[in-house]
């Protein structure tokens, strides 16, 4: 697994995701702080993660994350919570991410992946599940 941060050039390619299962237009930010990750298997964008940091917070913020339909399933979508989380940690926000939840993931992403409610349907990650997921789904080379 290798990844890979797309800058705005880049980010129009991703309009011909369709094809891959994916449903979440990726040329377009939700937000104009906004990075989008890609966790790339076997030379396939096998995810994709859009995150904002919000020094103000202390957290990250995620606006959206997909898997491509081949590797719904997989440990790709954990991969990039981690990756999100381990960014968290580096930018001293105690590897604190939140991230409103669609109604069918809302309790996937409590149980699979140690998410706790906040407020409406969003959750939140602390240090601990963070540091669980970066444990988890990130090759110890990662971690350093």
């Amino acid at each position: 697994m290798v990844f890979i941060q797309f800058n705005d050039a880049e980010r129009k390619d991703l309009g011909a995701l369709d094809q891959f299962g994916y449903v979440f237009d990726w040329t377009l930010r939700s937000a104009n702080r906004s990075f989008i990750v890609g966790s790339i298997h076997d030379g396939d964008i096998a995810g994709l993660i859009e995150f904002e940091r919000r020094p103000e917070g202390l957290y990250n913020f995620i606006w959206l994350i997909e898997v491509a339909l081949s590797y719904r399933g997989s440990s790709v979508a954990g991969e990039l919570l981690a990756y999100v989380g381990k960014d968290s940690l580096q930018q001293g926000f105690e590897g604190f991410m939140l991230l409103e939840a669609k109604t069918k993931l809302y309790h996937y992403f409590q149980i699979r992946y140690g998410a706790k409610p906040a407020l409406g349907r969003n959750l939140f990650f602390d240090e601990q599940a963070t540091r669980t997921l970066i444990a988890e789904y990130l090759p110890e080379k990662e971690q350093k």
